[in-house]
């Protein structure tokens, strides 16, 4: 009984075969390098986005957290607005401060400002009764750069959007001058600019 003679592939196939293979790599790395330029490209957009989350998320919380003057014994407002030399606003909120394990309400005074292009969050430590804060106690974070300018202005029941300098210094008609919300405007060095309207005191 003959044996069936064995066959292997003829060079022309082979050629064939690499040819292919080739055309294949070439693809897929084509693809790839693409998929690398374009995370290259979106990934300090996501950074700036997600630096953007976190400061609003900041902001959101320590103006939700704004005491209420007759919980701490004041008549002054907890939120304050101030307008700056170089036309830029600073945001001053007297805030509850987070839970402590002693269970004691202490209060904590947070000033959102602008400096050298950075939107930056200062806070003050966490008192148990209202005091001067030394330069030394303050914690610094700048949260967002490139920020070309900061505005803010709070609302004011039947008169609507007031400017920083347009808002009353001392209590109206008995009751604190806290702001029931406030808007807070971004200007960007690449021209976006980002607004916010937060509510005071949740």
């Amino acid at each position: 009984m003959k044996r069936a003679a064995s066959r292997g592939f003829t060079l022309l196939e082979l050629l064939v075969a690499i040819s292919v293979l080739a055309l294949v790599s070439l693809i897929a790395w084509r693809g790839l390098d693409s998929l690398v330029l374009t995370r290259e490209r979106l990934e300090p957009e996501a950074d700036r986005t997600r630096a953007l989350l976190t400061a609003f998320g900041q902001l959101d919380r320590d103006v939700a957290a704004a005491a209420n003057p007759l919980f701490i014994g004041s008549r002054e407002p907890t939120v304050r607005l101030r307008q700056e030399a170089n036309g830029s606003s600073t945001l001053e909120i007297l805030r509850i401060a987070p839970a402590q394990p002693d269970g004691i309400t202490r209060v904590q005074t947070v000033i959102w400002r602008l400096l050298d292009g950075a939107l930056v969050r200062q806070a003050g430590p966490a008192l148990t009764e209202l005091g001067s804060v030394g330069a030394d106690q303050w914690q610094s974070a700048a949260l967002i750069g490139g920020v070309r300018s900061l505005r803010a202005r709070a609302w004011q029941a039947g008169s609507g959007w007031a400017e920083p300098g347009n808002l009353p210094a001392a209590p109206v008609g008995g009751a604190s001058a806290t702001p029931p919300g406030i808007e807070v405007v971004l200007d960007r060095a690449d021209g976006t600019r980002l607004r916010r309207v937060l509510v005071v005191g949740g």
